[in-house]
């Protein structure tokens, strides 16, 4: 009997489950009787997390014009849920070390994924979009169900990656013979385990095939295109990486094919910064 992508995750939820503390805010954040105040004591008990939060939001990621010094802060200027949305960012980017090397480089999966959330989150900000962090996640998010596949089914997913070497096929259609769904599904799959909003799981289930996307097209259409300027400035992890753009998102986003370079100059000087606050943030 095929697995269904719940299936997957069900049999390997220890390995793919998030840290407590993402757990715990995700929950607090969609609970109306807990305060800021509630939010910002749960965060400080983690020195560490308090730490790489801080160096963000008084990083070029916000450029605020004055320092943040305070969780409490933070909180009262980025917002609760966006704060949860950083939270997540920089938990979910330590996971999955324990893929073997052959199937995924880990640093190009994360440059790449980050590559696609910055553009994501560009492309919010140029159309003066509250809470771009989402964009951000989304994007950051968008391959999360590769991860889930190597991780869970290693010797199937490298028949699938041997596969996808040879010309002239598509690493949806091998994914979805081999395991019943492909990379996205399981992807929008996982972050439902998570209890992550809608705003976050259709554009990851759909960033293929934005037109599938009902209630969160722009989202969708962001992630489909950071995907697209990720491949420019970042080594494409496979080849269902580096497809065309569907030409219907630029309607959706509400620009043209011109925008398309300013983009991806821009993804380009910002990707270096964002590298080093996400990724390559360090507590100290």
């Amino acid at each position: 009997m095929m697995l269904t992508p719940k299936d997957l995750i069900s049999d390997n939820l220890e390995l793919v489950s998030l840290p407590e503390i993402v757990t715990q805010l995700n929950e607090m954040v969609d609970d109306p009787t807990c305060t800021a105040a509630d939010i910002g004591e749960v965060i400080i008990q983690d020195a560490a997390l308090s730490a790489r939060l801080l160096k963000i939001v008084n990083s070029p990621f916000y450029s605020f014009p004055s320092r943040i010094d305070t969780i409490s802060m933070a909180i009262t200027i980025v917002g609760t849920r966006q704060l949860r949305d950083l939270v997540l960012a920089t938990s979910v980017t330590g996971k999955f070390r324990s893929i073997p090397s052959d199937l995924v480089n880990i640093d190009v999966f994360w440059h790449h994924s980050l590559a696609c959330a910055t553009a994501a989150r560009i492309i919010a900000n140029q159309l003066r979009i509250n809470n771009s962090e989402r964009f951000f996640v989304a994007g950051l998010l968008h391959d999360i169900g590769k991860m889930v596949m190597y991780l869970a089914q290693p010797d199937l997913s490298r028949q699938v990656l041997e596969l996808c070497e040879q010309p002239d096929v598509e690493l949806d259609k091998l994914e979805i013979k081999a395991f019943g769904f492909h990379h996205a599904t399981l992807g929008g799959e996982l972050l439902r385990e998570w209890r992550l909003p809608e705003s976050l799981i259709e554009p990851v289930e759909y960033h293929h095939f934005p037109s599938g996307a009902s209630k969160f097209r722009l989202e969708t259409a962001a992630v489909h295109m950071g995907n697209a300027i990720a491949n420019t400035v970042e080594p494409v992890i496979s080849r269902d990486d580096d497809l065309p753009i569907d030409t219907e998102v630029w309607n959706t986003i509400g620009m043209e094919p011109e925008n398309l370079e300013e983009l991806i100059s821009e993804t380009q000087r910002q990707l270096g910064s964002v590298l080093q606050i996400i990724y390559y943030n360090e507590a100290a």
